[in-house]
């Protein structure tokens, strides 16, 4: 490498800032079209998914029991057939002085409108008798009482999950219009970095001071557990070599919206990111992000796409990802509504902390008196270097930029169930 001057990061951008500079910046997804409902979870809803109809299109019971005119009751009645759900008899007619059985969900017949349940109704042979009044529409869900047609349902930039495909189908609707996912690559770079296969070579490997190649893998556990509109295009594992992390790059930029690199983001102009700028060109955005564990996230645009550097150390990566890269995907996926919204409790402190940069605390976490109650672990375990304190802990509580007071409450990423007190009792 030839001789550099060393020169280090003088201003560190907020992330507030960090993210309006890419956001001015970046493109954002198109659509990608109709996809069956079926096939629709994870990704975002491009446009209002309205009701296509009225709902129920036709009177539907709300109860297992007989179909009936409202106007025939009390009275005996003669029974002229079923009606069950799934199954639509378009024959079946309830005229005056009749009535048919019903299930749950089913269709009334033709005639009826009202449903008498099958405890209020005494059955002798072909005819049923019912002693009291009924009122027009009892125990009947209406043609549109449930929804109207042109009713919004799910709106747009809205991820569609499990339980919404079960709502549209139930009412009709097969198809939707979604944004085609934010594809994404991610570079991991480090001489020392190997991709753990054997476990006795690699404690022997990091026990000589090679480290297992984890933080990209980090990355992807989280993605793939909270963000399914994302779609991982490719990851790779590269020495400190920048003009082949820079050929990789580009070829990863043909094929991916956004490429994350991983370590090699030091403060020096020595570091590897900072190099990359002679070899892909484009604008650099910011150098260094107002965050302690994740300092020295940096961003270039190149030809319209942002390729962003995260620290090689674990939980710094992962720290500067939640707070800048994830709410830059979900403008760059047209995401309003993600699904779940990550597993962020409310905790309160168990010690105060002081004051300093926007930083992540490994924490354990108890539920007591009904609240949940976060545990600082020891200092030694908050360095960047004490990445096995991830184990120990619960989770991840975020901090601001001024002093905690014990009791405060700050939001905790819970990544274990908690200790103490169950969530449910029984």
């Amino acid at each position: 490498m030839e001789h550099m001057e060393h020169r280090y990061i003088e201003k560190l951008t907020p992330v507030p800032e960090a993210l309006r500079l890419l956001e001015e910046r970046v493109s954002r997804v198109g659509v990608l079209g109709e996809v069956p409902v079926w096939d629709s979870v994870g990704l975002v809803a491009a446009s209002d998914i309205v009701a296509p109809h009225d709902w129920p299109p036709r009177p539907k019971s709300a109860y297992d029991g007989y179909a009936v005119r409202h106007t025939d009751v009390p009275g005996r009645l003669r029974l002229v057939g079923e009606a069950l759900i799934g199954r639509v008899d378009v024959g079946l007619k309830v005229g005056p002085g009749e009535a048919a059985y019903v299930t749950t969900g089913a269709y009334l017949p033709e005639g009826a409108d009202a449903v008498v349940p099958e405890e209020d109704v005494k059955v002798e042979g072909d005819y049923i008798v019912v002693e009291r009044e009924v009122e027009k529409w009892a125990n009947v869900d209406p043609p549109g009482s449930i929804v109207a047609r042109g009713q919004v349902l799910l709106e747009e930039g809205t991820v569609i999950s499990p339980p919404d495909v079960v709502g549209l189908l139930d009412v009709g609707v097969t198809s939707v219009r979604v944004y085609r996912p934010v594809r994404l690559s991610i570079v991991s770079t480090g001489d020392e970095l190997f991709t753990p296969s054997d476990p006795a070579e690699a404690r022997e490997r990091i026990l000589k001071g090679e480290v297992a190649a984890t933080t990209g893998d980090l990355l992807l556990w989280f993605m793939s557990t909270y963000m399914p509109w994302v779609e991982v295009v490719d990851t790779a594992l590269l020495p400190d070599e920048r003009r082949a992390v820079a050929w990789v790059v580009r070829r990863l930029l043909e094929r991916s919206d956004i490429v994350l690199l991983t370590g090699g983001s030091g403060p020096s102009n020595i570091d590897l990111f900072y190099q990359l700028k002679s070899e892909l060109g484009g604008d650099l955005i910011f150098r260094g992000l107002y965050v302690k564990g994740g300092r020295p996230t940096s961003a270039y645009i190149v030809e319209g796409k942002p390729v962003i550097g995260l620290s090689g150390y674990p939980l710094s990566a992962l720290h500067a990802f939640i707070r800048l890269v994830y709410p830059l995907l979900k403008y760059m996926g047209r995401v309003k509504r993600a699904h779940p919204p990550l597993p962020l409790v409310e905790a309160r402190l168990a010690e105060p902390l002081k004051a300093g940069r926007p930083r992540p605390i490994k924490v354990r976490v108890e539920r007591r008196g009904g609240e949940y109650w976060a545990y600082p672990l020891e200092s030694r375990l908050q360095l960047t270097s004490a990445i096995v304190g991830l184990s120990m802990a619960d989770g991840i509580l975020f901090t601001g930029d001024k002093p905690m007071e014990r009791g405060e409450k700050a939001l905790v990423l819970l990544y274990k169930e908690h200790r103490g007190e169950p969530l449910h009792p029984t």
